[in-house]
């Protein structure tokens, strides 16, 4: 079992062997079913309570965030002996936020940028999608030669750009006003229902359908929380608390970086679509089911203790459903035409789509995996109402911007949004370095964020919200060290949150 290989491996972590081993172990480890992946296991259980433990700071000293709270005052001092010192400093503006003006502010820009949407969102949308898809023309066109830079990157950033950009988007229902009677480009439309569907819209990994409720629901509704599927510190628990150097665990983020979606991602989201189903049919999930622990393809292996079978489903659904037509169509069916032409071009072709796979494997994890993990952003142990004025501040603090097309200049303020230069840097970050407008609005188009980037900004830093905003190669460098234990997530104690915004998901 699992747990008998980590107390295995402590046993070995003064022995000398081979270097290569621990590493093995470690991939192991977070295929198997009780790892990272699994809080099943004494040491597991121990490392997630330490994670979600109230923080040294997190003392009675700090009022609930009760609106309004007006300066650092409202700090309580119930004795001499207690000082404002036990809240560490960069928790201090807790206690100063006005939390219902903050959310007042929030909703309120949200809206206008809702309804200030039209026509030009449109024809923005059909820029990207013409510039997605003139990658994927070159990466096409190209393929047949020996694997070369060119073709690799064009079908790389085709298949990027079409997850991140334009399905991402429009499976939020950014456009679902704007929707030119067909209902293609709509959250109720777009790539679902068929292969054929998914085949025109968006080919990936995962089933369309198993993604809108991983991350549209419960993502996006519990972000940063114990349900939330997408909780890097917690899903890479055991990589944490591996025995293993330093220096072999970040060899071990690369190798999970290169094939994230296929080994993690796209079984995970379909457990959770199995799971949707069953309640939706009123069935109850099995008590043997962790609810939030996350799926990867090593639980398919034999005598895993997979949660599949008692889910319904099995490796032989999982490949007809999700990743077999996604493996068959770019493959196969895509180069299969220059088989009429010469062997050697099929070839160099599946080669080249194998690399770019890679390299869009690697791409999607730097601008996806890096939003919302790092020392600098914080971790919640509960749940709030949806678009209250907490959920609103949460999700600013536990999300994070990369380069925007507006820019920053040196004494902070934002440049303005211009055209093509700003578009081609959102388009390499896969529009996704508006993450905190993001998941402020997930119902905005992209054209919205560019708008929405430097307002939001200016409300946070009105009411002293934290808003963070890095390189993406900062962030990256922030969330590989979470995963391997280096650093760990800021931790939000339960008695900061406001009374009136708490709120328990049933499931």
């Amino acid at each position: 079992s699992h747990c008998a290989c980590i107390r295995s491996a402590s046993k070995m972590n003064n022995m000398e062997i081979p270097r290569a081993a621990p590493l093995l172990l470690l991939l192991l480890g977070l295929a198997s079913p009780a790892s990272a992946l699994s809080a099943s296991s004494p040491l597991v259980r121990a490392r997630v309570a330490a994670a979600t433990a109230p923080a040294v700071h997190a003392s009675p000293l700090l009022r609930r965030l009760h609106p309004p709270v007006a300066s650092a005052a409202t700090l309580q001092q119930p004795d001499a002996a207690a000082s404002t010192a036990a809240v560490a400093p960069e928790d201090e503006w807790i206690a100063r936020v006005d939390l219902a003006a903050f959310g007042k502010e929030c909703r309120e820009l949200g809206s206008r940028l809702e309804k200030g949407q039209g026509e030009a969102d449109v024809k923005h949308l059909k820029r990207m999608i013409l510039w997605s898809n003139l990658c994927g023309a070159v990466g096409v066109a190209t393929m047949w030669m020996k694997p070369n830079f060119i073709s690799v990157m064009g079908l790389s950033l085709w298949t990027m750009s079409r997850w991140t950009m334009i399905a991402h988007h429009t499976c939020h229902g950014g456009y679902n006003k704007q929707d030119d009677g067909t209902g293609r480009f709509t959250s109720l439309g777009f790539a679902l229902g068929s292969v054929q569907r998914r085949a025109m819209d968006w080919l990936d990994w995962m089933l369309p359908e198993a993604w809108n409720v991983e991350h549209n629901n419960l993502h996006h509704f519990r972000t940063g929380e114990p349900g939330d599927p997408d909780l890097v510190e917690r899903n890479l628990v055991t990589m944490r608390d591996f025995p293993l150097p330093a220096k072999l665990k970040y060899v071990a983020v690369a190798a999970v970086a290169a094939m994230w979606k296929w080994f993690y991602y796209a079984p995970n989201t379909y457990k959770q679509l199995r799971m949707h189903e069953m309640r939706r049919n009123g069935e109850e999930i099995p008590s043997s089911v962790d609810k939030h622990d996350p799926f990867t393809i090593g639980k398919f292996l034999p005598g895993m203790a997979s949660e599949a079978p008692a889910l319904g489903y099995n490796f032989v659904d999982y490949m007809r459903k999700v990743a077999g037509p996604f493996m068959l169509i770019r493959f196969l069916l895509l180069p299969a035409p220059l088989l009429l032409v010469n062997p050697l071009f099929f070839r160099r072709a599946v080669v080249n789509l194998l690399l770019a796979d890679v390299m869009s494997n690697l791409h999607s994890f730097v601008i996806i995996a890096t939003n919302h993990c790092g020392d600098d952003l914080y971790a919640f142990q509960n749940s709030v109402t949806p678009k209250s004025p907490s959920f609103f501040m949460r999700q600013v603090i536990t999300s994070v911007n990369f380069r925007t097309s507006n820019g920053i200049r040196k004494d902070g303020t934002a440049r303005p949004v211009h055209g093509i230069t700003a578009d081609a840097n959102d388009f390499m970050h896969g529009w996704l370095n508006y993450q905190i407008e993001h998941h402020l609005w997930p119902q905005l188009s992209m054209l919205s964020y560019q708008k929405a980037a430097p307002q939001l900004r200016a409300i946070c830093e009105k009411h002293g919200v934290p808003y963070v905003q890095h390189s993406v190669f900062r962030r990256l460098k922030k969330t590989a060290d979470v995963m391997v234990g280096a650093a760990s997530m800021r931790q939000f104690a339960p008695e900061w949150e406001a009374e009136e915004d708490k709120f328990e998901w049933k499931a």
